[in-house]
């Protein structure tokens, strides 16, 4: 690769960086050309990017983007974000590298913060965003139904009670 070309490269890198909301490094060893082409896929789908670059290149990148990375060795492959939702986009390259049980993660920055690859790995474990979102209005809209019927349910014991109130004394049917 020439010079321009990689310069080029690092530019790309650091605006993808800068531009996504999870970038994850891991390593890939052991995955097979096959397997690391179904991974692609799969983060391709939900508007995610896996890239393979050289560390060099990749240290540079991430100076450039303004994240410190110190480190980083051996084959690497990096996930960007972009598009995607960055909790799902991590959840598949967690789920990917358990269920081949080959390759591991490195570490990465969540929302521009560096996270450590126990963090990737809780946030890997938390539910998707839609979930989430479903569990908030649940627990937003809970207290509003539980009042809705507590008031209702005195307006019925009083009608009850009127009705009860009305029959034991003959009242007008």
């Amino acid at each position: 690769m020439i010079k321009e070309e990689k310069v080029q490269q690092v530019e790309e890198l650091a605006k993808e960086a800068t531009e996504s909301g999870a970038v994850v490094f891991s390593d890939y060893s052991g995955l097979t050309v096959t397997e690391m082409s179904e991974l692609r896929k799969r983060l391709s789908a939900l508007g995610a990017d896996l890239r393979v670059v050289k560390n060099t290149l990749l240290n540079l990148a991430m100076e450039k983007a303004n994240f410190q990375i110190e480190g980083l060795e051996g084959p690497t492959a990096a996930l960007f974000s972009r598009s995607a939702d960055p909790i799902e986009s991590i959840k598949i390259l967690v789920s990917y590298l358990k269920e081949k049980a080959k390759g591991e993660v490195k570490f990465g920055f969540f929302e521009k913060a560096k996270t450590a690859a126990e963090g990737i790995l809780e946030l890997a474990a938390l539910p998707g965003k839609a979930v989430l979102q479903a569990q908030l209005v649940s627990r937003l809209s809970s207290p509003i139904y539980k009042l809705a019927y507590v008031l209702s349910a005195q307006h019925q014991k009083i009608v009850m009670v009127l009705d009860q109130i009305s029959k034991t004394r003959g009242g007008v049917q």
